[in-house]
């Protein structure tokens, strides 16, 4: 449902590309600065100066608008090469992860969705989106893997990669620590030695 609505599709309108992409990052930005109950079509509205109706005829209510934002928010900003070998793409995805904490307020976000969503289902499915969004390059380097013969075709990658992104994500939302070379080596390493 969110997936189809925040990606442009061939042959759109340049001008409706546009719009939906400064949609998206006004609601990309409500989210970071103001939380996650702001995300509505009638702030996005206001502040991306376009009319409601403009934000419901891409979203047509508050779950999907959300479920977009959060995917405009952790998606990569471009899709890796996955030559191999597999532990060294998932080496990279992992530091990429790195990078995007770093770099987006993913802490703020991950609170900000966390706070709401034991009280409304659309907050849970916008939190899980976000997580296995931050997870998704680890997938796609173990996907890669597999198709390439290094690991087993009976591989779960997304169990996998919640193993490996696991740790990092604690880091960063529990603790509060920087994710540092070391614990992506010593994830690696354990990965490798399962």
């Amino acid at each position: 449902m969110a997936q189809e609505n925040s990606t442009s599709t061939r042959g759109e309108n340049p001008r409706t590309r546009r719009v939906r992409k400064l949609m998206l990052e006004t609601a990309v930005g409500l989210l970071v600065n103001e939380g996650a109950g702001e995300v509505t079509a009638a702030r996005v509205a206001e502040e991306a100066d376009v009319a409601r109706t403009t934000v419901y005829r891409q979203w047509p209510d508050q779950p999907s608008l959300l479920l977009a934002t959060v995917q405009e928010l952790t998606t990569p900003p471009h899709p890796m090469d996955f030559s191999g070998p597999v532990e060294d793409d998932v080496r990279r995805t992992l530091e990429g992860l790195r990078e995007r904490c770093r770099r987006r307020k993913v802490r703020t976000v991950f609170g900000t969705l966390a706070g709401h969503s034991p009280h409304d289902a659309a907050f849970r499915e916008a939190q899980l989106l976000f997580v296995q969004q931050l997870a998704q390059p680890v997938v796609d380097a173990l996907e890669a893997g597999m198709q390439r013969g290094e690991l087993a075709r009976s591989t779960d990658c997304v169990a996998e990669a919640n193993l490996l992104a696991g740790p990092l994500l604690y880091c960063h939302l529990a603790l509060h620590e920087t994710i540092s070379d070391d614990l992506i080596s010593e994830v690696v390493a354990r990965w490798q030695g399962s």
